[in-house]
């Protein structure tokens, strides 16, 4: 059972920092129950989006969207296995979770962070859509480079995942909810595992 989750509002982008995760499957290191507040990603991310031009989902309440937003914040538990450790979240995000369009208001989007033993970094950014399916910002408005990541994790899930350079990611779509994962690592092999592993624990969070 996912454990409920601790919230601290700081600014009306309130955003979770959770950080870090092991460069090696199943190492359990050091792993730590506490969160840490920050800002959420600035500027540097995409502008907002247009109106949507699909039939969208049925229209999702600020109260809603908040609470799955909230909901799909990956916690110690679920990262515990990975042996990482809490930081704050940088003021924007890189590589592919740079391209996350924000399409809302606070407080429908969050950003965490955890830190490998190693230096490595495990980013989270999930973000919701009010008016719109979030497969189809994935679809149409993120446009990552690097080479793609074959990875399945739910068959209800949409999801595209790449590797660029030492940079692997994965974006997982469900409902309103789009959530983003990116591990940065000495080298490719090591990130694409950790997003392979990582991949149906953050799949398991979304909710319609």
């Amino acid at each position: 059972m996912r454990r409920a989750r601790v919230v601290v509002a700081v600014t009306a982008l309130t955003a979770a920092g959770l950080t870090g995760c092991a460069d090696r499957p199943n190492d359990l290191d050091t792993y730590y129950d506490d969160t840490v507040t920050t800002t959420t990603p600035e500027s540097t991310l995409q502008d907002t989006l247009p109106e949507s031009t699909a039939d969208p989902s049925p229209a999702a309440d600020a109260a809603t969207l908040a609470a799955v937003v909230h909901g799909a914040v990956l916690t110690p538990e679920d990262v515990a296995a990975e042996g990482v450790s809490p930081a704050a979240p940088p003021a924007g995000m890189s590589g592919c979770l740079a391209q996350v369009p924000f399409g809302l208001v606070a407080p429908e989007h969050r950003a965490a962070r955890w830190t490998y033993p190693t230096g490595s970094t495990l980013d989270q950014l999930v973000t919701a859509y009010p008016d719109r399916p979030a497969a189809e910002v994935l679809e149409s408005r993120v446009r990552c480079d690097g080479e793609e990541l074959g990875i399945v994790p739910e068959p209800a899930v949409a999801h595209a995942a790449w590797c660029a350079d030492t940079t692997c990611t994965i974006l997982l779509a469900k409902g309103h909810l789009l959530s983003g994962v990116q591990v940065a690592a000495a080298d490719r092999e090591r990130a694409a595992a950790a997003i392979q592993r990582l991949a149906p624990v953050a799949a398991a969070t979304l909710t319609p």
